[in-house]
């Protein structure tokens, strides 16, 4: 009993027995997955697979999908977070998210990253604001570049730099889990290589799980893969394990490039 005491301290997330279905289409199959804290964990697999569906269904995005059904558990620190009484605002803004193709808001730069804070009753006045707005900005590694023209539109950055300010806008809430999916496919690999240093660091902080294409991605962001395919997890595991002694032939297969 002692070990499992020891081993929920280190789950955040918890998903057991998830389904879904848009409509009559079953999209994901029995999917039972732990997310470590602290840890960055990779979903791969071919297009279509269910990985970004089982990312959405970690802070109910996929409740804004009026066809999309649920069934099975996902908690949280223990806490189911398809509980009727969970408050979905609230839980967004401890499970943030980064999507694929950057969407700064067509607002300032520090409003875009102002805006959560603010709209969560999560600061007091403006220097509490500012403060926020800077932490934010400095942790997503923006800051430098960007502080001489805050009152700037965000969709005057560059590609990267919007991404970063995504990021920043996604942690100014203090969110104790960070989704990305797919945060590096619209970028060049010099703002992919920043944005996977980032990662890194952030992991200190935050529980990260990043949707991938690229397996040298995963290979280099996370320290967990989950595999899947079709629906289906395959097989996870330590990312080193499943990327050089993979146990099942599918997830071989895929690595090996001959599915996909």
């Amino acid at each position: 009993m002692k070990e499992d005491g020891k081993m929920s301290k280190k789950i955040k997330v918890k998903a057991q027995d998830v389904n879904v279905f848009y409509g009559e289409k079953q999209a994901l199959f029995d999917i039972d997955l732990d997310i470590e804290r602290n840890q960055v964990t990779s979903l791969i697999g071919p297009s279509g697979c269910g990985k970004s569906t089982f990312l959405r269904s970690m802070n109910r995005m996929n409740d804004t999908i009026d066809i999309c059904r649920f069934e099975g558990s996902i908690t949280l620190d223990g806490t189911d977070i398809y509980d009727k009484n969970i408050d979905v605002v609230e839980l967004r803004a401890r499970v943030g998210m980064v999507f694929q193709k950057p969407n700064p808001f067509p607002k300032s730069i520090y409003e875009n990253v102002a805006y959560g804070p603010k709209i969560h009753g999560m600061v007091n006045n403006k220097e509490d604001l500012d403060k926020t707005v800077i932490k934010s900005l400095k942790r997503a590694g923006l800051f430098n570049e960007v502080k001489d023209r805050l009152d700037e539109s965000g969709t005057s950055l560059s590609g990267g730099q919007q991404q970063r300010l995504c990021i920043a806008r996604a942690i100014a809430t203090r969110p104790e889990v960070l989704l990305m999916d797919e945060p590096c496919s619209a970028l060049d690999p010099i703002a992919t290589a920043i944005i996977e240093e980032l990662i890194d660091e952030l992991r200190q902080k935050f529980t990260i799980v990043i949707v991938t294409h690229s397996m040298q991605q995963a290979a280099r962001v996370s320290q967990k893969t989950a595999f899947f395919h079709l629906g289906k997890l395959i097989e996870e595991g330590a990312t080193d394990e499943i990327f050089t002694n993979p146990i099942n032939k599918k997830t071989q297969d895929y690595i090996m490039g001959r599915i996909g």
